[in-house]
């Protein structure tokens, strides 16, 4: 490994397996123009990496909705089941 990115990992504070996604993040999202120049910034320190990590994870994060509880009286399931015995 380059004592380059050596220094980018020391400097942000994120590991060799964040490095490849802040690095992908911070191209997909403009804010570097390739590889190299993200590398340069988290070396430099331009970037945090604990907020940069925040970032990536709050953009895949997606709102789950609560399913609505219905809830089945024994009558119900009493007279569902009865229905489909004779059915059959």
């Amino acid at each position: 490994m380059s004592a380059y990115v050596q220094e980018a990992i020391l400097n942000s504070g994120i590991n060799r397996t964040e490095l490849t996604a802040a690095c992908a993040y911070l191209i997909r999202t403009k804010q570097a123009s390739g590889q190299n120049d993200a590398i340069e910034q988290l070396a430099s320190g331009k970037i945090n990496g604990a907020e940069l990590m925040d970032q990536i994870i709050r953009c895949y994060q997606v709102e789950i909705k609560e399913e609505e509880i219905v809830e089945v009286t024994p009558e119900d399931e009493l007279r569902n089941l009865m229905s489909n015995s004779t059915e059959a």
